[in-house]
């Protein structure tokens, strides 16, 4: 549906738009030789992250009967040398 230049998408194919997007950057960034990892997850939250994903992700749980994970403070995730 085109309603005053907006596309209304289905928030089912909404999110496997946004997987299909996420698996292909994590098949680039493995073919690159997975160099920049910092790069890689930052590409992957601008996916990810996207408020119609957000939105979309939380109404398909409501529907389903799921809890959707809040959202924790943003910090950097670090291996641990052990």
């Amino acid at each position: 549906m085109n309603v005053a230049g907006f596309v209304c998408i289905a928030d089912e194919e909404l999110m496997v738009r946004a997987m299909r997007d996420a698996q292909l950057l994590l098949t680039e960034h493995i073919d690159r030789g997975a160099g920049d990892a910092e790069e890689a997850l930052g590409q992957l939250l601008e996916i990810l992250d996207r408020q119609s994903v957000i939105a979309a992700t939380n109404r398909l749980c409501s529907e389903y009967g799921l809890r959707p994970v809040q959202r924790a403070q943003k910090t950097r995730y670090r291996r641990s040398n052990g």
